[in-house]
């Protein structure tokens, strides 16, 4: 029983801590131009401050790249407040399930390359497998085309 009121304490306090962290309001120091530029990088992200300083001019563009936000530069403050995605597109494993279209050894053969390579499946033939013909497709492309999906 202690164990799980530690447990859920603990999930409670975390949850609360990442919903105080979506309620963050940013105020400027000052009304500097520079405070103005940290708010909208930390509010909006780079990009935004970047624009923000284009619309005060040309003279405060070329500030908005030296400009230091708690002692970091202007992009580096706006990508610590900046939301991350849970995955990155190219983080994400890309699985594709390849299965044998029906009982024949061809069949058999193109699905088990497609998930274990065409080396693993050489010693089970007596012929060369790379002259398999998968999907209208010869068996190395078939395999490279499936590890790529």
């Amino acid at each position: 029983m202690k164990k799980l009121l530690v447990v859920l304490s603990m999930v409670l306090a975390s949850s609360a801590a990442q919903a105080s962290n979506a309620n963050v309001k940013f105020v400027a120091k000052d009304s500097s131009v520079e405070s103005k530029l940290c708010v909208v990088a930390a509010e909006s992200g780079y990009k935004a401050a970047i624009n923000e300083a284009k619309l005060l001019g040309s003279k405060y563009e070329a500030f908005a790249f030296v400009a230091k936000c708690n002692g970091q530069s202007l992009r580096a403050f706006a990508q610590s407040f900046q939301a991350k995605p849970a995955l990155e597109t190219s983080e994400v494993a890309k699985l594709t399930l390849v299965k044998p279209a029906n009982e024949s050894i061809e069949s058999q053969l193109c699905a088990s390359a497609a998930k274990n390579g065409i080396e693993a499946i050489q010693s089970e033939v007596k012929y060369d497998v790379r002259e398999l013909i998968c999907n209208g497709m010869s068996l190395t492309r078939f395999v490279k085309y499936n590890k790529s999906i």
